[in-house]
């Protein structure tokens, strides 16, 4: 019995930080998903949360947003300023982060990589200060 509860516990939290996150002001609308980034080729493997940003409005947009990232419990990046990025985003405009994108930054955050490279592991995420001019 204590075991069946325990697994449950690790679905439903686990559930809880796989789940997407939404926002929608002012045109814009963010999401997220978890993806998974295997590049052999690279020597790279690790999850990543993916951020979808997406223009609604037919006119320019500059969205400006930071990140609260909780690894292994413990609040990594509260009170550092350069977890703050800003994208600019035409009409009707869509960036998706991809797995080592290094000309769109803010739109991946680390989850974790394979348990005998690195144990720690992203437990929450917040996307703050969303701000769209």
């Amino acid at each position: 019995m204590k075991f069946n509860l325990t697994i449950l516990s690790f679905c439903f939290l686990g559930f809880g930080l796989n789940a997407q996150k939404n926002i929608e002001t002012n045109g814009i609308k963010i999401s997220t998903k978890q993806i998974n980034c295997n590049i052999p080729a690279q020597g790279y493997e690790s999850d990543l949360i993916q951020l979808t940003i997406e223009n609604l409005s037919n006119s320019e947009k500059t969205v400006t947003y930071s990140f609260e990232l909780f690894y292994d419990g413990v609040c990594s990046t509260c009170g550092h300023e350069e977890y703050t990025y800003t994208q600019i985003l035409q009409p009707n405009e869509i960036l998706v982060g991809e797995c080592l994108d290094r000309t769109h930054f803010g739109l991946t955050i680390f989850h974790h990589m394979p348990a005998h490279l690195t144990k720690t592991t992203l437990t929450d995420f917040n996307i703050k200060n969303v701000v769209v001019k």
